[in-house]
């Protein structure tokens, strides 16, 4: 009995050892990013993370043991650039924008882009921000690919409108949806197209079936962006 009793308090002893050892960042979360950075950054009210005026994240300084640093009673910060996607929680951070993953959808691997599909469905949203070519050019590029797709299925159901949603008042809109592409699968495929701060962006919309009637909830989505510029 005193054996056992032994036991259970070394046990006890070295859970509170770790938990004591265990680095707690103030303020703050731990982020981790697909090739393996982390990040101690500062949080919002809201849970999202806190940036400067130039859309830099701002990440608490912390010491070799993880722990926060201090200086005249105030914790250091650092301002740090996003490359690329960071995830925390519901929000997906990107280095121009932020935006809320709806329940129902999961993060799919955002990097360079961004990227969420709908959980148990083949319905995946990218949105990529282009700074190298003007709207109309994308608008031609993208358009060629919805001709070339009613040239290739005379079946297909073609759209093109105009759309808004939250800060941005005009956004080009067009898809395609072919109901069979001949070994009885069928392709739904849209984009829209926007512009913000001299940038260019391109939502593509696609899936294995006809999502057309789902499009007003990814205008609610796009809504969702936060722009940190």
């Amino acid at each position: 009995m005193k054996k056992y009793l032994a036991i259970v308090l070394t046990f006890v002893l070295l859970l509170t050892c770790f938990t004591a050892c265990k680095p707690t960042i103030k303020d703050g979360t731990l982020v981790t990013d697909k090739a393996g950075e982390n990040y101690a950054a500062v949080t919002e009210a809201d849970g999202g993370l806190k940036r400067d005026e130039a859309g830099n994240l701002i990440v608490l300084v912390t010491d070799e043991n993880g722990r926060n640093v201090k200086q005249d009673g105030e914790y250091q910060t650092n301002a740090v650039g996003i490359e690329h996607a960071l995830v925390v929680g519901n929000t997906i951070e990107m280095p121009e924008y932020s935006i809320q993953i709806p329940n129902g959808w999961s993060d799919s691997m955002s990097y360079e882009s961004l990227v969420i599909k709908r959980d148990g469905t083949q319905d995946v949203l990218t949105l990529s921000v282009i700074d190298d070519k003007s709207l109309t050019d994308i608008t031609e590029e993208r358009s060629s690919v919805i001709n070339l797709t009613k040239s290739n299925f005379p079946n297909t159901v073609v759209e093109t409108k105009g759309v808004s949603f939250g800060e941005i008042e005009e956004a080009n809109f067009f898809s395609a949806f072919v109901a069979d592409t001949g070994n009885g699968t069928q392709v739904y495929l849209a984009y829209i197209l926007f512009e913000h701060a001299g940038d260019v962006y391109s939502c593509m919309v696609n899936s294995n079936r006809d999502i057309s009637s789902s499009i007003p909830e990814i205008l609610d989505i796009l809504g969702t962006i936060n722009f940190v510029y």
